[in-house]
């Protein structure tokens, strides 16, 4: 049992990492998602697999959701979204089992992730393609997805820290699969697919927020060094005067 304590250590610390600064921080559900992570990850690492295996691994099962999304299999794209997105979070809890964390491992994982983001969504456009007033709610969807990111990284690299923020990669995850599923109703006509366009349409609009949301803190956490060494407006409104006898 003791055995226990220092994964359960690790653990514990590998989810703070992870949902630091996320809407998931304070959920207690998250966190032992993320300890559990850490253990499978001790398991698969003493096979020999690398991190970054596992990192291109979530890609070509992203790949293949897109093509069963694109062919009209809706549970099936939705059932591969998952299993890349537990590889993605697989790959950084085999790292630290590992200890082969990198720079470039952190990297490539932001790359895959991105394109793991747009390949389903790209399906759902090639499928509604005989439309393209449907289509384009998944190609704004897809923008959205990247914004956020974006923004977020932007925003760590000039050395803001920004306050937790949500329509990250596991909100819009979720989303997408709910979406999906959506799709697979028993209900004939279009009613299905409608559902699940609005479901994307949906992740569209909180992505946007949620990026605007991130740009909004960046700047008051920009802008704040400027305001505290400005001085007060009385002495800089304060008329310059001559001096002399």
């Amino acid at each position: 049992m003791t055995a226990w304590i220092p994964k359960l250590s690790q653990g514990n610390a590998y989810a703070k990492v992870r949902l630091r600064g996320t809407v998931w921080e304070r959920v207690d559900l998250a966190h032992g998602a993320y300890s559990a992570l850490t253990s499978v990850g001790g398991v698969i690492g003493r096979t020999g697999i690398s991190p970054n295996a596992i990192t291109w691994l979530s890609l070509l099962i992203a790949a293949a959701s897109g093509v069963a999304v694109l062919l009209g299999s809706f549970a099936l794209g939705a059932l591969l979204l998952v299993a890349s997105g537990l590889c993605d979070a697989l790959d950084g809890a085999v790292a630290r089992a590992t200890g082969r964390v990198s720079p470039f491992g952190a990297l490539l994982d932001s790359t895959i992730d991105r394109l793991a983001d747009a390949l389903p969504l790209i399906g759902m456009m090639v499928f509604f393609a005989s439309r393209p007033g449907l289509a384009l709610i998944p190609a704004v969807a897809m923008l959205g997805a990247f914004v956020v990111p974006y923004v977020r990284a932007r925003a760590e690299g000039l050395g803001v820290t920004l306050p937790p923020l949500f329509m990250r990669r596991p909100e819009r995850l979720v989303l997408l699969v709910l979406s999906l599923l959506l799709g697979t109703l028993p209900i004939t006509g279009p009613v299905p697919q409608i559902l699940m366009l609005v479901g994307v349409g949906l992740m569209a609009v909180l992505s946007f927020y949620g990026a605007v949301s991130a740009l909004r803190a960046a700047q008051v956490a920009l802008e704040q060094p400027k305001r505290e060494s400005m001085p007060p407006p009385s002495v800089r409104s304060r008329p310059i005067t001559a001096s002399g006898p």
